[in-house]
This record gives C-alpha cells, structure tokens and sequence, in this order.
C-alpha cells in the first residue's frame, strides 16, 4: 500500500512538473514572438550604399535633344482607393523618359521593390534607394527609372544631426546624348527636420556639375524660403511655376544647365499626388569639365 502511495505521489508530482514545464515553453515561446513581433515593427533608417555597376534600360534610346522628366509619389501603388494597383501606376508613367520616385515599397518574399517591378512594365532601368527597414526587410524608398543607362548612382540618408530621420536621397548619372547629367530624387519629411533637410538638398545641388535635374516630393510649395534659394541657383529653373494651382503644390521639378521646353501636371487615381512633368532639352547644357567627372566626392560626408 505505501508503494502504491509512493507511487501515485510521484506520479502526480511528476504530471504537475511536466505541465508547469510545458507552460514554461509555451511562455517563452510567447515572448520570444513578443519580442520578434515588437523588435520588427520598429521603422529603423537605412544606411549609403553605392551601385555595384551601371543599370542598363532593355532597350537604349538612339541620340536625342529632349526628353520627358517626371516626379511622383506612387503612394505605395494604393491610389486614392487605398487599393494596390502598380498596372495603374505604371500607365500614369508610360511616356516618361527619366522618372523619380518616392514612397516605394522594397521587396519581400513575394514580390520585387516596386520601383524594379515599374521598370520591369514599362522597360526602364530601375534603381530602388532604400531610406528605411521594417518587419525584417526593406520597407520603404524612393525610385529612379530611366530610358537611358544609369552609369552609376547612391543612395544615402539625409543628414538631420543627431535626430533619426527615415528619409533618403538618390544621386545617380545618367547617359544621355553622350552626356552624364546627374540626377537627384529627394523626399524630404514633412515635420520638424523639414526645414534642415531642404537646406542640405538646396546645398547639394548647387555643388552639382551640370547638367543636372533635382525631383521629389519637397513637402513644401513654391514659396519656401528654401524652394525659393533653389530657384536663385545659377542656371536653376523649375517645371511648371505658375500654372494654376502650382502654388500649393509640394512635388518639383527642378534643372540646371537644361532647358525646359514644355512642363504640367497629371492628376490620376493612381496616387494620392500628382504627376508633375517636364519636356527638357540638353541644346543649353554647358559641360565645364569631361563627363567622367560627376562630382561624388561633393556627396560624401
């Protein structure tokens, strides 16, 4: 009878420490997915990196004078409807020869980054510029697409102090005619680091050897006293300044060394901005040194 005892003691005892084990497992289990889940939802900034060679288009345009520009925050690909649809945001593109890109999603185990998926559409070198991580990936970016070579390009966050920012800028050069013209694609927040960020974009781009073309989502209208130190840039001109309601707009076009022969808005379901474009023409472009020479040294630091 005692061993009987013993024995249904031991048992019980032996039950309630399998059970108090497995409720620890399950516990750290809990927290570990706790954990994993917290640590991924952080937005965390991206770093510089560099191109690894020149981006080719499938197909490379023959000499031209003029070329369409254009900026637009594809809002993700979620239009106004909130619903994805790169096809539609690819159609709002169709016709651009070199285009800047903001609000991009990177890529994840289903699918490309979007900018990569839009080139592949429309055939046209893409490059994706990552400015922040999230969920274990790259979340988020701007996006250059381009009918002509990308002979190489950076993507380096924008400096703001000491304070994080998720935002990023890519300076690229692209052959086109025979020439390199750099190309900047910005997009600058929209709150307190606002103000330091156009500054650094206002200053980068007066160090740029023209030709040159700034675009991007500025988060700030024509009158800026930023926007407005771009302008008084020498050579400096903007796409569309005074059409109706160009005012109140917050993406710009911006070029140096370039004329602009024709420029306007497209306003489209595809994103909650408007496609802001330019007709340029490289006929005013004045090349001070050879074009090997794109000025990276003056995006260092």
């Amino acid at each position: 009878m005692r061993r009987f005892i013993s024995f249904v003691f031991f048992s019980r005892q032996t039950t309630r420490s399998a059970l108090s084990g497995r409720r620890f497992a399950a516990l750290a289990v809990c927290l570990l997915i706790g954990a994993a889940v917290g640590w991924g939802s952080l937005r965390r900034p991206y770093g510089l990196i560099r191109s690894a060679g020149p981006v080719y288009p499938p197909v490379t345009l023959a000499a031209v004078r003029s070329f369409r520009v254009a900026t637009f925050n594809i809002h993700s690909g979620k239009g106004i409807t909130g619903l994805k649809d790169l096809a539609r945001t690819a159609e709002a593109l169709r016709g651009v020869d070199l285009a800047g890109l903001n609000e991009v999603r990177g890529a994840n185990l289903f699918s490309d980054d979007q900018a990569t998926e839009l080139g592949r559409r429309l055939g046209l070198a893409a490059v994706f510029g990552p400015s922040e991580r999230r969920w274990y990936v790259t979340s988020f970016g701007n996006g250059l697409l381009s009918r002509f070579p990308i002979l190489e390009w950076r993507s380096q966050p924008m400096r703001a102090g000491s304070r994080r920012s998720y935002r990023a800028m890519i300076v690229a050069g692209a052959q086109i005619d025979g020439r390199k013209v750099s190309v900047l694609v910005v997009h600058v927040e929209s709150g307190k680091l606002r103000e330091r960020q156009l500054r650094e974009v206002a200053d980068l781009f007066s160090t740029v050897e023209p030709p040159a073309i700034l675009v991007g989502d500025f988060n700030a209208r024509v009158s800026h006293p930023e926007i407005r130190r771009i302008l008084r840039l020498n050579g400096a001109r903007q796409a569309d300044p005074v059409a109706p309601g160009a005012e109140k707009r917050i993406d710009h076009i911006f070029v140096r060394g370039l004329r602009i022969r024709a420029s306007g808005t497209k306003q489209t379901d595809a994103s909650d901005h408007p496609l802001v474009w330019a007709e340029v023409e490289l006929s005013e472009a004045r090349i001070s040194r050879p074009a090997a020479a794109l000025c990276y040294a003056c995006f260092s630091g």
